[in-house]
């Protein structure tokens, strides 16, 4: 379902754990469990329709200013340098309401959820992820937000879903109600992955496919601009059937975002490819793998990717990353624990396990919950995949021998 603009926000959020459909998937949008209100998680405090608000002081810019940088933070509710051409357009009532939507909300996700994700990735990911420097993210849409949590280090990220990949206008031609619409469905959009750590791929093709800015980009955008990056450009590209990148027009289609982290001043390069990681999919094209093998063993993140490789028509991209990753962050919706074989993988558990969202019942893993009972887990202090309690919810880090 779609929550619209005209909707409150506190009916917003009952609707939202009332009917939580389309989970990311490849191929099926089940609907998920949701647990009872009075266990809910602090709401974000988006509001809806953005109301009349006086223009806030303004806020000194702490990143270089040019256009691409400028476009990414204007959608992203953060301040802009005087000099920009874009400032203009924050001196509306409706953008200062936005960004003060944005900064409450991040400023709860980061409280709740990415503090504790960078305590935990300093004290067990990074002394054994640094031997790769790609971080590699299938089944995640265009979630970077989490992958620069557990893999900040890593100079490239690669990202795969269904969610197309629309050219971004000049924003200073778009209309001023279209531009306020955009800034509603930006807010719409990120409901749930700020709510639960993973978006809805029904939402997402509907979220994505409104108004004047389509496609994956304004989130991508949003979540560069709100972790401090410095985009330095956007190219539109596609893949050859060996992974070579090639201009636009072939299949998968995609882009690519070079960008400088501050905090390192390293150079990085974002990429996101819309395909099909399913066999038939991957039989028809395997080119996202092909680029995928040519970066180098990487680290790979698995997170609510709705059981996919538990089936028997995810063999290919499940044998591939077993091969390519040198670390594998994953819950248990991903590779399924008796791939990881010990004669292979060290193992660490973390958070708890007892059993998928009834949706998911059918992937129960007998071997995993035996090992969970047996390995003394540490406690994960912030929630992961579906099992969005983090008291619910298991995290396995298997690192390659």
């Amino acid at each position: 379902m779609i929550l619209t603009h005209k909707r409150s926000w506190l009916l917003n959020v009952v609707l939202l754990f009332a009917a939580c459909t389309g989970l990311r998937a490849q191929t099926q949008e089940p609907t998920p469990e949701i647990a009872p209100a009075d266990q809910a998680p602090t709401p974000i405090p988006f509001e809806s329709p953005l109301p009349e608000a006086s223009p806030a002081p303004a806020q000194p810019v702490e990143v270089p200013s040019n256009p691409i940088t400028d476009a990414a933070r204007f959608l992203a509710g953060l301040p802009i340098a005087d000099s920009s051409t874009l400032a203009g357009l924050t001196h509306t009532a409706q953008w200062q309401a936005h960004a003060s939507a944005m900064n409450s909300a991040f400023a709860t996700l980061d409280r709740r959820q990415l503090s504790n994700i960078r305590i935990w990735r300093a004290d067990f990911l990074a002394p054994v992820s640094a031997g790769a420097k790609t971080c590699v993210y299938y089944f995640g849409g265009p979630d970077f937000l989490y992958a620069d949590a557990f893999f900040p280090d890593c100079t490239t990220y690669i990202l795969v879903g269904l969610e197309s990949v629309d050219a971004l206008p000049d924003l200073r031609t778009v209309p001023a109600a279209a531009l306020d619409t955009t800034l509603e469905n930006i807010q719409i959009s990120l409901n749930t992955i700020l709510q639960f750590s993973f978006f809805k791929t029904k939402d997402m093709r509907e979220d994505f496919g409104r108004g004047e800015l389509k496609g994956v980009l304004p989130i991508l955008f949003v979540f560069l601009a709100r972790t401090g990056k410095v985009i330095q450009s956007v190219e539109y590209v596609s893949l050859d059937r060996g992974g070579q990148l090639t201009k636009p027009g072939g299949s998968p289609h995609g882009v690519k975002v070079s960008f400088v982290d501050p905090a390192s001043g390293a150079q990085k390069a974002l990429y996101f490819f819309s395909t099909d990681l399913s066999d038939d999919g991957l039989k028809s094209n395997p080119a996202v793998l092909r680029f995928t093998e040519q970066q180098g063993q990487a680290n790979c993140f698995v997170k609510a990717a709705s059981y996919l490789m538990h089936e028997g028509h995810f063999d290919t991209v499940r044998s591939f990353l077993l091969g390519d990753s040198l670390a594998i962050v994953e819950d248990d919706s991903g590779i399924p624990i008796k791939y990881l074989s010990p004669e292979k993988w060290t193992l660490r558990f973390f958070g708890s396990y007892t059993a998928p969202i009834n949706l998911f019942k059918q992937f129960y893993q007998p071997d995993l919950r035996q090992l969970y009972e047996t390995s003394s887990p540490k406690t994960l202090t912030f929630s992961f995949g579906y099992q969005w309690n983090r008291h619910n919810s298991s995290l396995i880090l298997a690192v390659r021998k």
